[in-house]
């Protein structure tokens, strides 16, 4: 599990940093933690040190130069008043962000020949995975120990790990296939972090400085959020079944909440880009405008508090399924609002899927090869680093 901030000042890295990771390529890369409040740390790795000094909350951070892409694995490591820590291990390639709701989050395993591709991932040990798992939001009350986990602190738990039919089995299909796409066609290490979290609103990605900044959000602010037309009746319920009479106001699909939990912490850090699929369930609620607006201020959002104000996106569409559920009527229109949306910002694309879909009201089209592929495919394109 990531460790958070040490209140004794621990000589520590930060969250994101840990063995089999993979720092970024050709670029200056910031590497950060805790120390004593003055004390001097020293970071080694690839034949670099650089120091930096602890400030009076003891927080540190010091600058890589730019790095030559490497599947060899090295320790990165930092020392300070006499302590020593390292992570092992440690490759230089691209790193990707890969996020949304559940049909990122589905497995690989659950996948239409996710089986056989699982057991061939070790013959990719330059592909690391990094999956951040959050409290589930099936269909039942939370039980003490989620709730418990009902932080910004705590809420996602993960690390870092060197692909294998284990981990890319339990990892995102989607992608996993758009990664190994990047390194086979790039032939550098590929770092995959995926946060997704299943049945989870745009307003839950949403940077809480963003939602203070817009006054049409300003009711999603307040814990009463759970009343709000502006989140789905589906998530409110859902919510509201999962925290039962815990007194809780804090969830998953709390506006801002998934945001703070899980990609502020990144803060930073040189991602090659987010591959991003989401909308299923703000697609329910039948406002276009709303919804460009949701989904425009997602991603000027994260570029903003994660400090790339070019960081790519691409965006994958809803898929056409089957079925005469009204919660999906308005599918197509929201299709036409991830367009426009890409239409109008630099560095967004958007994958094309509908001919991907299926005749299954299911919203989980399981054949996601395809999907990742596209989505590798575009990033190889699109990518900043190649």
């Amino acid at each position: 599990m990531f460790l958070a901030w040490s209140s004794v000042h621990a000589l520590d890295f930060g969250r994101p940093f840990g063995d089999h990771m993979v720092l970024p390529m050709a670029e200056e890369v910031p590497v950060w933690g805790s120390a004593s409040p003055g004390a001097e740390v020293e970071v080694r790795f690839a034949e670099q040190t650089k120091r930096g000094i602890a400030d009076r909350d003891g927080r540190w951070k010091v600058r890589l130069g730019p790095l030559v892409a490497s599947a060899d694995g090295r320790a990165l490591v930092i020392r300070s008043q006499g302590s020593e820590k390292s992570c092992k291990d440690v490759l230089v390639g691209e790193v990707w962000f890969c996020s949304g709701q559940s049909n990122m989050d589905f497995p690989l395993a659950r996948a239409v020949g996710g089986g056989k591709e699982a057991t061939d991932a070790d013959r990719f040990p330059a592909i690391r995975l990094c999956n951040l798992s959050a409290v589930p939001t099936g269909g039942r009350p939370f039980n003490d120990g989620e709730l418990a986990r009902l932080s910004e602190e705590r809420l996602f738990e993960g690390r870092w790990s060197v692909a294998s039919q284990k981990s890319a089995a339990a990892f995102s299909a989607v992608a996993w296939w758009a990664g190994k796409t990047i390194h086979r066609t790039k032939g550098v290490p590929v770092g995959l972090v995926d946060n997704s979290v299943g049945g989870s609103g745009a307003e839950a990605w949403l940077p809480r400085v963003t939602l203070e900044s817009r006054d049409a959000y300003r009711e999603l602010l307040e814990d009463s959020w759970m009343n709000s037309s502006r989140v789905s009746e589906w998530a409110r319920g859902r919510a509201r079944l999962n925290l039962g009479d815990s007194g809780q106001v804090d969830h998953p699909f709390r506006p801002g909440f998934l945001f703070e939990a899980g990609v502020s912490w990144w803060r930073g850090f040189p991602w090659a880009g987010v591959l991003w699929y989401q909308g299923e369930t703000n697609a329910e609620i039948h406002n276009d405008v709303w919804n460009e607006q949701l989904i425009t201020d997602l991603v000027t959002g994260w570029r903003r508090v994660l400090e790339q104000p070019d960081l790519p996106f691409f965006m994958v569409q809803l898929p056409k399924i089957g079925g005469n559920d009204p919660l999906r009527r308005w599918w197509p229109e929201f299709r036409e609002v991830q367009a426009r949306v890409a239409s109008k910002l630099d560095g967004v694309e958007l994958i094309v899927t509908q001919d991907l879909g299926w005749d299954s009201p299911d919203v989980h089209p399981p054949d996601k090869r395809p999907v990742g592929e596209r989505l590798g495919e575009a990033a190889v394109r699109g990518g900043t680093s190649g």
